[in-house]
């Protein structure tokens, strides 16, 4: 596989992974917000723990790792071009 698609591809789900957790942070506002208006019978739940927070540090997780491999990926293009030179 060419260089600049390995690039592209990862890039991808980098874009993807910002994406999600964008959403994902938008939703947490929104639980927050809800949760500090009373309810309308007055029975209020308290905030366990959340699955939006779960899922946006495993999002955290994948972007990390994405911008690791996209880091070892820029290193082999470089030693593929020093290799195709010599």
């Amino acid at each position: 596989m060419e260089p600049r698609k390995r690039t592209h591809l990862v890039n991808e789900l980098m874009q993807e992974t910002r994406h999600m957790m964008g959403a994902l942070e938008k939703a947490m506002e929104g639980q927050r917000v809800d949760a500090s208006h009373p309810t309308l019978h007055g029975v209020h739940h308290p905030p366990g723990p959340s699955r939006l927070e779960d899922e946006h540090q495993a999002w955290g997780k994948v972007l990390r790792a994405l911008t690791d491999m996209q880091t070892e990926l820029d290193q082999i293009e470089r030693y593929e071009h020093q290799r195709i030179e010599q």
